[in-house]
C-alpha cells in the first residue's frame, strides 16, 4: 500500500484547523495527546469525521484504529510535519523550517513543539503563497 503526504489546504476555512493547531501549540505547557490530536486533525482533516475513542486515537468505519503520532513529544514525529522540499534548521532559540520559498520560525520552551509550530506555519505558507514570511513573534 502506498501512502502519500496530504496536500496543503488552499482556502481560508480549510486553513482553520492549521490555525487552531498553531494556537494550541502556542498555549501548550507540556507535550500531550490532546495537542497531538489537534495537530493530527489539522494535517489529516478526515480524522474529524471519525469516532474519537480518546485523545489522538480514532476508530474507522471498519473498526480499525488510527493513532496520531507523538508530534509534541518526539522530534522524529514532529519532523514528519515538515512540508516536502523543506528542511529543518535550529539555533539555541528557534526552529526554522526552510524551503526555496518558505521560511517559518517556531519558538517554544519545548523544542519538539517549536518544530511543530515552524512546520505548521510552513504548511500555511505553502497553502497561501501570498503570506509574508513568518517570524517567531507571528501568532499564526
Amino acid at each position: 500500500m502506498t501512502f502519500h503526504a496530504p496536500r496543503p489546504a488552499t482556502t481560508g476555512t480549510a486553513l482553520a484547523p492549521l490555525r487552531s493547531a498553531i494556537a494550541s501549540c502556542l498555549a501548550a505547557t507540556a507535550p500531550s495527546r490532546e495537542l497531538d490530536a489537534a495537530i493530527g486533525k489539522s494535517i489529516f482533516p478526515a480524522l474529524a469525521d471519525l469516532e474519537e475513542l480518546e485523545p489522538g486515537i480514532w476508530r474507522q468505519q471498519d473498526g480499525s484504529r488510527v493513532r496520531a503520532l507523538n508530534y509534541s513529544r518526539t522530534w522524529s514525529a514532529a519532523a514528519t510535519l515538515v512540508p516536502p522540499g523543506c528542511w529543518i534548521e535550529h539555533d539555541c532559540l528557534d526552529v526554522i523550517v526552510m524551503g526555496a520559498e518558505v521560511r517559518s520560525w517556531g519558538t517554544h520552551d519545548i523544542l519538539t513543539i517549536a518544530l511543530c509550530l515552524a512546520a505548521l506555519r510552513a504548511r500555511m505558507r505553502a497553502a497561501d503563497a501570498g503570506m509574508a514570511p513568518a517570524h517567531q513573534s507571528e501568532e499564526i
